[in-house]
């Protein structure tokens, strides 16, 4: 496997690079959208016709970029997330506004209960002469204040699942917000009979799932590049630290046990590198839906599980500095923890990935290897 970048991947790489180095995080989140949209990167992945560019491999330098700056945007939700669900819509209109930053969409599909599982839907669309009433909950909805549209899934009576999209300001639509650990905007939403016109509907019941998963493995496989990102800054930083800290009169990174520690990092690290650039490979090269699924919940599993690690490690290494609030460190830390759980946690994607290899047909598993 080649992992070679053509020129325009290193200029994209570099140029996120230099835009993450002038914006360093703060503990704010200040909106970069404008910014996103006249430097191209809102087109990553969408189609040429559209005015998009490349595709999972852009997305995974594009990622791991921010995750090395820890740029807090809603890039992964309302770009991959959003803009993939749309592409596998067929819905080029949207997509076209959402590359030029005209609109911006967040997704709303994780309920009470479902733990991650987007077919677990009990929020309810009843069809009427007019169009549709929703009836539900969402939870852990991505990005929802800056979003003027929500891609909204629900059960359209026993033909299964189905996408919508509900305007942000629409009646009866109740949203909470709150911050999570890492201080991004996370939201629950309640629909308590929100009417939709007719042409609300963007996926139609029983295609909805199979469009909702491929939203889901793209925006995972872009975690996982930040996650590489994150943990790259965090065994980066102990190591020049513990080169700094001495005890004893000499450096603590001369201590054996402290260099077999910040060995191990280093070989989790690469584990990551492997398991990002081969979710990437995944969406890139699969068609099969087994395939990509399986593929992606494999690479999660491991970078959340080496992830956590590295976090654990550095802080450890760091001592109580690693969890002051006026050190770096514990940011990155905090936000791998979050990313950690996103859109899955490890639990989950240990056991989406045994679900379909017992599932499957031999051939298609024989395949997959």
């Amino acid at each position: 496997m080649d992992f070679t970048l053509s020129p325009e991947q290193v200029l994209l790489r570099d140029s996120v690079a230099r835009f993450a180095a002038s914006h360093p995080a703060n503990g704010t989140r200040p909106d970069y959208w404008k910014t996103f949209a006249e430097l191209g990167w809102l087109g990553v992945g969408a189609p040429e016709d559209v005015g998009g560019f490349g595709g999972p491999t852009e997305t995974l330098l594009l990622m791991e970029q921010c995750g090395r700056g820890l740029v807090a945007s809603p890039y992964v939700s309302q770009v991959v997330f959003a803009g993939s669900v749309l592409r596998e819509a067929g819905r080029t209109d949207l997509l076209k506004q959402l590359v030029e930053g005209k609109r911006r969409f967040a997704v709303a599909y994780e309920e009470p209960h479902a733990r991650y599982d987007p077919s677990r839907v009990d929020t309810q669309a009843q069809e009427s002469a007019g169009g549709w009433t929703l009836h539900g909950t969402k939870i852990r909805v991505l990005d929802p204040s800056t979003a003027d549209t929500y891609i909204v899934s629900a059960r359209s009576r026993d033909e299964g699942v189905a996408l919508f999209l509900v305007p942000a300001t629409s009646a009866n639509l109740e949203r909470s917000a709150y911050p999570s650990e890492d201080g991004h905007d996370v939201a629950e939403l309640r629909f308590d009979g929100v009417r939709l016109d007719r042409d609300a509907l963007l996926v139609r019941a029983g295609d909805g799932l199979e469009v909702l998963e491929a939203g889901i493995d793209a925006a995972t496989a872009a975690l996982c590049a930040e996650a590489l990102g994150l943990c790259t800054v965090m065994l980066e930083t102990t190591v020049e630290y513990l080169k700094m800290r001495q005890q004893f009169g000499v450096p603590l990174s001369s201590f054996q046990a402290l260099q077999h520690r910040m060995a191990e990092m280093y070989i989790e690290l690469e584990l990551m590198r492997s398991m990002a650039y081969f979710a990437a490979k995944t969406l890139e090269d699969e068609t099969d839906p087994f395939a990509r699924k399986r593929g992606i919940s494999a690479a999660k599993a491991q970078i959340a599980k080496s992830g956590r690690f590295i976090g654990q490690q550095a802080i450890q290494l760091h001592g109580a500095i690693g969890m002051s609030e006026e050190y770096k460190i514990g940011h990155y830390f905090k936000r791998m923890s979050f990313v950690e759980r996103l859109l899955g946690d490890r639990d989950y994607h240990l056991r989406r990935f045994v679900e379909l290899t017992y599932s499957a047909p031999r051939e298609a598993v024989a395949a997959a290897w």
